[in-house]
């Protein structure tokens, strides 16, 4: 029996018990979430995941979440997303991107610009305040490995200081291995 997929997509004011609820609506259909993304962004909830189910049950899943949620929130259920899923391969290894300084207009664009200049994908952006402080946090992936590694590096750290900002481009092992509290080997071998 071929299994039927989902991509849902939830915003709504947040509230305690949310993600459970939407978890357990996907269970009542007997429905397995095999991915999903969930955040706060200024005081709303934002959760997209993929659910896989034995049965059609889209239109089920879509009135059920909607009785679930509150007059206003956004919803949407696209069926059969994997044919979609592999639109921009990703190549290679992951990378981490940061950038901080003082908070102000054009940094998230100068960002998503040196990105997009540089044939980089955005996988996961995190903006973290604290006061007038801001810092981009970003797992990032190249189309194409670089011819020239540490060009681009400088070149980003160059484009971010002309804006205040210190920012770093490194590799995801090497941003782990100074930024967790584990051995090294371990974090390498994963």
């Amino acid at each position: 029996m071929a299994k039927h997929t989902y991509l849902v997509s939830v915003i709504t004011p947040d509230r305690i018990g949310l993600t459970r609820d939407i978890a357990q609506t996907v269970v009542d259909l007997k429905g397995y979430i095999s991915d999903m993304r969930q955040t706060i962004v200024s005081g709303f909830f934002s959760l997209i995941f993929v659910t896989e189910h034995q049965d059609d049950v889209g239109q089920r899943l879509q009135d059920a979440l909607n009785a679930l949620l509150p007059p206003g929130a956004v919803l949407a259920v696209m069926p059969n997303p994997e044919r979609v899923r592999n639109a921009l391969p990703r190549a290679g290894q992951r990378y981490v991107a940061t950038a901080t300084g003082q908070d102000k207009p054009g940094i998230m664009l100068a960002i998503a610009d040196f990105m997009a200049g540089h044939a980089i994908n955005i996988e996961d952006w995190s903006t973290l305040f604290d006061g007038p402080h801001v810092t981009h946090l970003a797992y990032v992936t190249f189309r194409d490995p670089p011819a020239d590694f540490k060009a681009v590096q400088a070149a980003f750290r160059e484009t971010l200081a002309q804006r205040g900002f210190s920012a770093q481009l490194c590799h995801e092992a090497i941003f782990r291995a100074t930024g967790e509290v584990a051995p090294i080997k371990t974090i390498i071998q994963e």
